[in-house]
């Protein structure tokens, strides 16, 4: 018994330390200084899009009724229920704003909440014009909030080299290590269930090789003709098993320190392979933005004497 014993406290010791060190070692906040940026031009690019049809969806009579928004999908929650028809475009260059302040550091947890709640607002109101870039970009920006974001690549960090007159960044935090995780499991999680998706796919088309033609079938989306791989179905099928492939595996394989690099990596010509040949281009952006949560900055990544020990 007293083996027994030994060997649970023990094993919760291992299992204790193990979680303590995957999500509140301190860390820089180098990539999620990166993941802001791309996420914050992301989120600007998605409301500015809006611009040359705000009053045609969002104004008073526009194809979007607020009745309609709040019938059709009740659980929804947006600032933009609450703004008057008149004040719509100060709305909207507000949003912009904010998200603007967000991209360039300033503000830091404020500016980014504010930012992730502007994002938001236009997205809940137009639920019917929106897809999956938005869904991705939803949760990067959430999960923003809770790190340092803001400590790296940004005025905040030029500011505070400019007054203190040192190049020392700021000091780790264990919030930036929580924010890069949560951001990890998400898209992790994410991946795996697109790889399901494209197995249980209509007439099977991934299964069959055909589902790059999916993707580049709608009319003027592809960003590269892909008509002269007709007559190549095998290069087809093979670019197209090798998305589901990575998709299914990236979720597990992703965690093993030495094959993180080739998944990254991997990854990274997979969205842009997917953006050239259906034009989906915010999507897999926002794919990439996610996917660099795994560059991890040097506190999280193990000595060679705790490699050796794990």
């Amino acid at each position: 018994m007293q083996a027994v014993t030994n060997y649970i406290n023990d094993l919760n010791a291992s299992v204790g330390a193990a979680w303590n060190r995957f999500w509140f070692t301190p860390s820089s906040a180098a990539t999620l200084g990166f993941i802001r940026i791309a996420a914050g031009l992301l989120a600007f690019y998605a409301v500015a899009t809006y611009a040359p049809d705000l009053e045609v969806w969002f104004g008073e009579g526009g194809m979007l009724p607020l009745d309609m928004v709040r019938n059709l999908y009740p659980g929804q929650w947006s600032l933009l229920f609450y703004v008057p028809a008149n004040l719509l475009w100060p709305a909207y260059y507000l949003a912009l704003v904010v998200i603007g302040l967000f991209t360039l550091g300033i503000g830091g947890r404020f500016s980014a909440l504010a930012a992730t709640v502007a994002a938001f607002s236009f997205f809940a109101r137009g639920p019917l014009v929106t897809g999956e870039f938005e869904s991705i970009l939803s949760f990067i920006l959430v999960y923003l909030c809770i790190g340092q974001a803001d400590d790296m690549f940004s005025l905040k960090a030029v500011w505070r080299r400019h007054t203190t007159n040192s190049p020392l960044p700021a000091p780790p935090s264990a919030f930036s290590t929580i924010s890069l995780r949560l951001i990890q499991i998400h898209i992790a999680l994410a991946c795996l269930m697109m790889g399901w998706a494209q197995l249980a796919a209509p007439e099977s088309a991934w299964w069959s090789g055909e589902g790059i033609w999916l993707a580049a079938g709608r009319p003027n989306m592809p960003l590269i003709d892909l008509s002269g791989l007709a007559d190549h179905p095998r290069i087809v099928a093979a670019w197209s098993h090798i998305i589901t492939l990575y998709l299914l595996l990236m979720p597990f394989v992703v965690w093993l320190r030495l094959a993180r690099p080739i998944v990254v990596i991997v990854g990274g010509f997979v969205w842009l392979s997917f953006a050239l040949a259906s034009g989906w281009v915010p999507f897999a952006a926002a794919m990439l933005t996610a996917t660099a949560a795994f560059v991890e900055p040097p506190e999280l990544r193990p000595t060679r004497e705790l490699a050796t020990a794990q």
